[in-house]
Order: C-alpha cells, then structure tokens, then sequence
C-alpha cells in the first residue's frame, strides 16, 4: 500500500503541471449535500460525484443503482435480477453505512439500518448527488461512509415526456411525465410501470423470477411574498417481486411461489424564507413508510411481514456574516419505528443539534468546521466532528483534505430480535463508530482534459456482528456483540477526455484495501480493484454511440466451500453498447446491449446475474 500511495503522490504532482482551463470542469456545479447549503464543487474540502438528467438519460439505466456503478469508491451488489435487495457500499463501509436521502428526506430503513435501491426508478430524478466519507456531523446516524442524495425534478417550464421501452427478459417499461412553470408556482408529475418476467434468481435455477414496479411522484413549489418558498414532495411505490428460497445447503433454488410485495411512500413539506438580508432558515418536516411483506403462496403460515417508517423534523439556519463566510446551525428530531408480526414493535425517537462553519482564506483557500451532538432514547448519545480545508493555488484547481469520524446507532433488529433467529438482538448495543481521513486534487488540464484523485483512509470499531452462544458451534445462533474492528483505505481517480467535439473518453479507477481486524481478510463483497471505461462518439443533438467496458475484481463472500475456504466470487468484465439518435426536436429513439459478450458471473454467492440482453426505446417531448 506504501508504494501505491507513493506513486499517488508523484501523480498528484504530475497534475500540477502545465496550462489550466476550468470550462469543462464540473467543479463549478452548485451542490448542496456536502454542506447543507448550496456551495459550489470548486469550494468544498470534500470528494464527491454529481450525475446530472443529461447523463441519465443518455446511460439508459433503468434503475438508479446501475447508474451508480460507474462512480469511483462505490460498490453495487445486486442478489439476482430486476428487484431483488440491491445494496451500495462506499469506500469499504458496510452498506448500511450509507445513508440515502430524497430531498433531503431520510430513507434508510429502521429495521436494517440500510435502503433497499431494488425499487428505486430513476423517471423522475433530476440529478445525483454522492459525497464520499464521514458526514455524521451533518446527517447524524447512517453517514459513516457518503450520502447519497436523489434530487427530484422541478417544474421549470411547461412541457411533457413520454418513454416506452421493452427488451430481454420480457421486459416492458413506460413512463410520463410533465412539468408546470407559473410566477407563482411549479409542479413536476411523474407516473412510471415496469414489467420483467426476468431469470431465476438462483444460479442453479430454470423458472424465471420476474418483477412488476409501478411509481408515483410529484414535487409542487409554492412562491409567497417576502421570498419564501414551499416545497412538496411525495412518491409512492408499489412492487411485486417472485423470490426464491434456500435448499439444505443454504444455498438459493428455484421456489415458484415464493414473493416480496412492497409498498413505499415518501412525503416531505419544507419552507424557506430569509429572516434578514444574511440571515435564512429552513423548516423541514417528513416522513418515509414500508411495507414489506414475503410470503409463500402454498404454505399461507410462512408469511413475514414487517412495518416500518421515519418521521423527521428539521429546522436550519443559514447566516453569512460577510463575504465567503457562512455559520450553518440547526436541530433535528427523529422519531423511527419498527414492527415485525410476532416478533417486535418498538420505536426510539433521537435529537440532535448541529453546526457547522465555513470561511474564506484570502482568495485562495477556505476551512470548515462542523460539530453534531445526538441524543438518542435507546442508545448512548454519539458527538461527531468535521475539519476540511480546501486550497486553490490556480484557477480550476482545487486540493483538499479533510478528517471527520461518524456513527451508525444499532438498528431495532439488531436490539430487539427474538430468541429464534440467526442471532439474538441485544438492547445494550453502542453505536459503531468511525474515523476516517482523505486528501485530493481535482484539476483541468488544457481545456479538454479533466483529473481527479482522492486517497482515503477510514478506521470503523464497535461494529456489530453475532458471537455464537456455543463457542463450539461457530455456525450456531449468535448474540449480537460490539466486537468487530476493520480498515479501509484507498485510491479514487476519475478522468474526462474531451478529445473533440464528438469524441469523448471517460474512466475511473478505485483501489480498495479493506480488512478486517480479527480474521485479517478482506471485508466481504467489496473488491480490491474496480476501473470503468467508457468510448463515446457523436453528440447529443444529432445522437451518439458509447461503448462501454466495466472491470470487477475477486471478492470474497459468506460461507465457505467444500474445502473449508472461504467463498469467493472471480473477477469479471463486461462490456455494453449503446447508442441514441434524434429523428426531430421532439423524438428520439435508443438501444442497449448489455453483456455482449455474454460473460457468466455472480455478485453475491449463489445467485444469477443477466447474460447478454438487448433493450430499445422511443423518447418523445412535447
């Protein structure tokens, strides 16, 4: 690892040098999950990723976790096809150590601690936002390893879109949506379905798992004198997803009638109004339910069924005392519940007060300072800190460093879990906790050339895992313990390659060394190496051809083989095609191959992945 970081710095180095442009730069995008507020990408001593509509539309993903594959540090890992649990890592954090929010709604789940991206469309998402590292000061439990925040559309002017798709697998999807801009209002409805008849989720199945998604959205903005402004947002979705069940080696086989149905709603009001000429403040108040339950239609007994919801109260301030120095401060109720048939029904409410402070050094560097306190009625209260500096020696260059540490509170499961489980819940859990440290530079480079590296380094102790009853049986039920202690660090590189206005040449690179303190292997599911390539021809006026190649390396995953080692999963890659092309202002048509060489491959132990499949669509504006 020394070498590697030794040869980081010489690159670092390497970028310093040569003339500087910052116009095809996306530094200068305005962001606000870094800080709370909005800030500027070229300003803030922190990594992070912004995906726009634009780039949306022209990758053709169906769900927002394909698209979120292609972006350094993380790690998406899906147990077979369209619904199934789909989880996101982030620079070695468990994937419940992501905390992922809909304007600025929380959605974690209160049972799990994670989110569930399986049914997560991406119709109505505007833009992306992925800050890597420690943000607990901010957003309290969940943020150990990034925030991952989905921005939804706005109505900014009066338009419609309608999207039909079908391909592989029995696939069919449509969407439509429209958009409303009055003087004193604007609105954003958007209504989606999406049919699969899909593969079996097992690899050694034949029967085919498929998946039914219909959701709902809308985002209305009220303007009222004196500035302020009222934002609504709701979503609701409805999925229907077939499963399949384990054999006696507790490995997944075909179960044709096995189901998940899953019902999910989202709605958050927030109003904002400047006090004074330096002085705003936002009030926020939300909610995110879930209703999942899994059954097996011959056997009516086996059903599991589990209730869950977050309610949130948000009250912040923005003050700026003069030019390039803003006091951001605020307090935060949540009230999150939890209730599985049979088994529990508890809830825990947390307040939390906040405070963060951003200043400007001259014109060439700027720090910030944060500070969270949380309160919980189930767990012992968490203090968490930030400190960032980010320097700018040249235009369209920005180094940063910052160092943060974080928590993620025990999940209701994992305190209240009945005595007939795999483990057995524990109501004197701690939180996990975390540390963790980066440095980067972002750079432009002779106008058409773009360079970003980040090297990071997180620390992660307390976390909680299950210490089997019978030492003798490490196989056997488990009491959940603060026992386990590991390690990430890492290198994150992103490139942009404007070669000419047609040709366009992107890639990321993502080292990730991960261990686990008491076994001294990897964590499971997170690979050492992962890079992406993409080749794009053409623009998006007349249309445009990208191909695209995506490397995974080994992992390592639960269980272990007949030889008694640990399972692991080989390293693959993939490539896909796909292409656009504009037949007017207001029609354009698009395809995909994905998997084109049809490589057989596994991202959890046991269960399938898409062989090579083709999918095409029609995009009409109105």
């Amino acid at each position: 690892m020394k070498k590697v970081f030794v040869v980081v710095c010489c690159a670092l180095g390497l970028m310093m040098s040569g003339p500087i442009y910052a116009e095809n730069v996306k530094m200068d995008e305005v962001v606000v999950t870094a800080t709370r507020t909005e800030a500027l990408m070229s300003q803030i001593p922190a990594s992070g990723t912004v995906i726009s509509r634009k780039e949306i539309e022209e990758g053709q993903a169906a769900t927002l976790s394909e698209v979120l594959r292609d972006v350094p540090g993380l790690d998406v890992v899906q147990q077979g096809g369209a619904g199934k649990t789909t989880s996101v890592f982030i620079r070695g954090a468990e994937s419940r150590h992501t905390l992922v929010l809909i304007d600025g709604i929380r959605v974690n789940s209160p049972t799990t601690g994670g989110f569930d991206f399986a049914d997560l469309n991406i119709e109505d998402v505007e833009r992306i936002e992925i800050v890597r590292g420690p943000l607990s000061t901010l957003y309290g439990s969940d943020a150990i390893g990034g925030v991952i925040q989905i921005i939804t559309k706005k109505g900014t002017a009066s338009s419609a879109t309608v999207d039909f798709e079908g391909g592989s697998y029995g696939t069919a999807k449509e969407d439509i949506s429209a958009e409303v801009k009055k003087e004193d209002y604007d609105l954003a409805l958007t209504a989606s379905r999406w049919d699969v008849e899909g593969f079996s989720q097992a690899s050694t199945g034949s029967e085919r798992d498929g998946h039914q998604n219909t959701t709902l959205s809308s985002r209305i903005g009220l303007l009222r004198k004196g500035a302020t402004r009222i934002d609504i947002t709701a979503r609701l979705t409805e999925s229907k997803t077939d499963l399949d069940g384990w054999g006696v080696d507790g490995r997944p086989m075909d179960d044709p009638n096995y189901q998940q149905q899953r019902r999910w709603s989202v709605l958050g009001i927030s109003i904002a109004s400047p006090l004074s000429s330096q002085w705003d403040h936002r009030l926020s108040i939300s909610s995110s339910n879930e209703d999942l339950i899994t059954f097996d239609e011959d056997t009516p007994s086996n059903r599991f069924r589990i209730r869950m919801g977050i309610k949130t109260i948000d009250w912040q301030h923005a003050i700026r005392k003069e030019e390039g120095h803003q006091l951001t401060l605020g307090y935060e109720w949540q009230d999150q519940s939890g209730e599985i048939e049979s088994s529990f029904n508890k809830s825990f409410s947390t307040n939390a007060l906040y405070l963060q402070e951003q200043r400007g050094i001259g014109q060439s560097a700027q720090y910030l300072i944060g500070l969270r306190w949380d309160n919980s009625t189930i767990y012992e209260s968490a203090l968490t800190y930030r400190v960032g500096v980010s320097y700018f020696p040249t235009p369209g260059v920005k180094w940063h460093t910052q160092y943060g540490t974080g928590f993620h509170g025990p999940t209701l499961n994992q305190l209240f879990w009945p005595d007939d489980g795999y483990f057995v819940g524990n109501p004197d859990l701690k939180p996990e906790k975390s540390r963790g440290w980066e440095v980067g530079v972002e750079q432009a480079l002779s106008g058409a050339l773009s360079l970003s590296v980040n090297y990071y380094a997180n620390v992660f102790e307390d976390l909680i895992q299950p210490r089997p009853v019978d030492p003798s049986d490490p196989f056997g039920k488990g009491t959940l313990r603060n026992v386990a202690q590991a390690d990430s660090n890492g290198i994150e590189a992103d490139a942009v390659w404007n070669l000419s206005p047609g040709v366009q040449i992107r890639g990321n690179y993502t080292y990730n060394d991960t261990e686990d303190r008491e076994t001294h292997s990897y964590l499971l599911r997170r690979p050492l190496n992962k890079y992406d390539l993409v080749l794009r021809l053409g623009s998006s006026v007349k249309g445009h051809i990208e191909m695209k190649f995506l490397h995974t390396g080994k992992r390592f995953d639960y269980g272990s083989d007949s030889d008694g080692k640990p399972n692991s999963l080989p390293a693959y890659s993939r490539v896909d095609l796909l292409a656009a092309h504009r037949i007017s202002k207001t029609t354009e048509i698009f395809g995909r191959i994905e998997n084109l060489f049809d490589k057989g491959y596994e991202e959890v132990k046991g269960y399938s992945t898409a062989g090579v499949s083709a999918y095409g669509g029609l995009r009409m504006a109105f």
